[in-house]
């Protein structure tokens, strides 16, 4: 296979932009990683990240699995080839028609957190595997997300039994440290509180041999940050399960990597459309902002950012701004940059997952174009929702 390099394509003036360039070869080194660092582990890649269905089948032909969230995803990930048994949920709500359509693909097993699922999943998907997410701490993460999904250890107890007295079947346990997280402790003091849970519901009668340690594998440029690698995460984890999980002839371990797998392996490169002098501040106007392409920088993380061809340009600082008409679509405050014109192009690194997921045509400003390198390029129907 020939090397398409990232920087022809970035520097192809036919290359239009908003654009989201991605490196398949940058994904497959990155999941042989996961797999090095967590031998015999599960990667059940987040298709929420990025669920483009040629990084969907990149990830099936790896000898992965995927986790889903919803219908659509379901449909697409059977689409690319994917089979029920390499296919979990771990969307905590999930409506009727969902289950029954996982239950019919024979999907391994789905998460439930409270009361109210349990007695969904068993009436709408009756005999079904399920695990209990488990609420643990999201301290180091740059976006946490404890607080919406996830009970304590007594609420997970309560949850297995009736799980059992309703016909379902108790696996496990799941948790998530949260997005981007940069300590390495987390999954280590998760792990720990996982294992009192399993073994107390082995003396209640529960066989569980399923431990599921989400996502939350940073992408590595983050605003220059201590960033654990795969290889730091992966030795602590496999410490942290030798020391605190009960021994099980059946044991799985289950990753849930997203960003992790696939943040690296993009950039997103937009054009400045426009200039202007807001009092002591300039802004630049692109023509991708939080709407189509950046909704992260929204949410907290702070875009890696660079002019193409920047080099030798005198330092400024700049506002960056979207093209939409809404005035929350601003990118960055007083990002220092090389001297920028209009017609010049930006490139955001990391940009591989969350970019054109979270993407919208708001305004009628388009989501950027996927463009793949290093991929066979094969031609086959995919569901689309």
């Amino acid at each position: 296979m020939n090397t398409v390099r990232m920087d022809a394509v970035l520097n192809d003036t036919n290359t239009v932009t908003p654009a989201l360039v991605v490196d398949f070869d940058i994904i497959r080194n990155t999941y042989h990683r996961f797999e090095n660092a967590f031998p015999g582990a599960h990667i059940d890649y987040a298709v929420k990240a990025n669920a483009h269905p040629l990084i969907m089948r990149e990830v099936v032909e790896l000898g992965g699995g995927l986790e889903i969230a919803s219908l659509a995803e379901l449909n697409r990930a059977l689409e690319v080839g994917a089979t029920g048994q390499r296919i979990i949920c771990s969307n905590p709500i999930k409506n009727p028609t969902f289950l029954a359509r996982m239950q019919n693909a024979g999907v391994y097993a789905c998460v439930v957190d409270s009361t109210h699922e349990v007695e969904k999943v068993a009436k709408f998907a009756p005999g079904s595997r399920v695990y209990v997410r488990l609420a643990v701490d999201n301290t180091g993460s740059v976006l946490p997300l404890a607080g919406k999904f996830g009970v304590d250890g007594q609420t997970a107890l309560a949850l297995f039994d009736q799980a059992r007295e309703l016909g379902l079947q108790p696996i496990g346990l799941s948790f998530h440290v949260g997005s981007q997280c940069l300590k390495v402790a987390n999954w280590v003091n998760a792990l720990k509180a996982s294992g009192d849970v399993m073994r107390q519901a082995a003396e209640r009668g529960h066989d569980l041999y399923f431990v599921d340690i989400g996502g939350g594998f940073p992408a590595g440029h983050w605003h220059n940050a201590e960033i654990p690698s795969v290889e730091e995460i992966g030795v602590a984890v496999m410490q942290a399960v030798a020391d605190y999980i009960p021994a099980h002839p059946n044991l799985m371990l289950i990753l849930e990597p997203g960003r992790g797998l696939v943040g690296d392996s993009g950039k997103m490169m937009a054009e400045v459309v426009g200039i202007a002098q807001r009092g002591t501040d300039t802004w630049l106007y692109l023509d991708a902002g939080v709407f189509n392409g950046l909704m992260e920088t929204y949410e907290g993380f702070p875009p890696v950012v660079g002019v193409l061809n920047g080099e030798g340009r005198p330092m400024r600082k700049y506002t960056l701004a979207g093209p939409s008409c809404d005035s929350c679509d601003v990118v960055a405050r007083h990002i220092e940059l090389p001297e920028v014109e209009i017609g010049d192009r930006l490139v955001f690194v990391d940009a591989g997952a969350y970019t054109n997921e979270y993407a919208a045509a708001f305004n009628g400003f388009p989501i950027p174009e996927f463009i793949p390198l290093n991929v066979e390029q094969i031609m086959f129907e995919v569901y689309v929702a």
